[in-house]
C-alpha cells in the first residue's frame, strides 16, 4: 500500500469502527438493577407430562450459564419471569429410501408464553410493575431418531429441545430494551 493511501485508509477504518461502535452493543441492555430475578416454577398447559419441569431444569441452568441475571428469592427481586409451557409437538423430518411410510427422524418443539417484567416498588413511587419483555409464543426444538412412541429417544431429546427454549427465552430478557 502507498504512503498516501495509508492515512485514508486508517481514517475509513476509524470512520468504520466509530459508525459500528455507535449502532451496535455487546453484551445485555438489561440495567443492573433489574437483574435480580424471581423465577417461580414453569407451569404446563402442554398436554405432555415432564415437559414443564424439564424446561424449568433448563432455565434456570441457562440463567446461571449466561451470567446477566441472578436468580433470588421473591421478596428479594427487582423482576419476575413467568413461563408457561403451551405446546409441544413432535413432527417427521426425514424419512428411510426404503421405507417412505414409517419417519426415522423427528423434530421435538417446546412452545412457551413468555412474560418478564420489572416488579412494583411502591416505596419508589412505582405501584404498578412494568413489563421488559412479553412474548406469547416463544420456541425451542431439537432432532431425534427413533419412532415418535419410542419413550426413550422422546426422553433423551427433552433435555436438549428444553434447552433451545431456555436459551432463546434467556436471550429475551437480557436483550430486552
Amino acid at each position: 500500500m502507498s504512503k498516501t493511501l495509508l492515512p485514508l485508509f486508517a481514517a475509513c477504518a476509524a470512520l468504520l469502527a466509530g459508525g459500528c461502535a455507535s449502532h451496535y452493543q455487546f453484551g445485555t441492555t438489561l440495567s443492573p438493577d433489574l437483574r435480580d430475578v424471581y423465577v417461580p416454577t414453569v407451569f404446563n398447559e402442554a398436554n405432555e407430562p415432564g415437559v414443564a419441569q424439564a424446561v424449568d431444569r433448563a432455565l434456570r441452568k441457562e440463567i446461571q450459564r449466561e451470567g446477566t441475571l441472578r436468580i433470588v428469592p421473591e421478596g428479594e427481586a427487582a423482576t419476575r419471569l413467568d413461563v408457561v409451557v403451551t405446546g409441544y409437538k413432535q413432527d417427521a423430518v426425514s424419512y428411510s429410501q426404503k421405507d417412505t411410510q414409517h419417519p426415522n427422524e423427528y423434530k421435538m418443539t417446546i412452545t412457551a408464553r413468555v412474560s418478564f417484567v420489572k416488579l412494583p416498588r411502591p416505596q419508589a413511587g412505582e405501584p404498578v410493575g412494568k413489563v421488559i419483555w412479553k412474548k406469547g409464543s416463544v420456541s425451542g426444538s431439537e432432532n431425534f431418531i427413533g419412532g415418535a412412541d419410542s419413550v426413550s429417544a422422546k426422553t433423551a431429546c427433552l433435555p436438549d429441545a428444553s434447552k433451545d427454549l431456555a436459551v432463546a427465552i434467556v436471550d429475551g430478557c437480557v436483550g430486552a430494551w
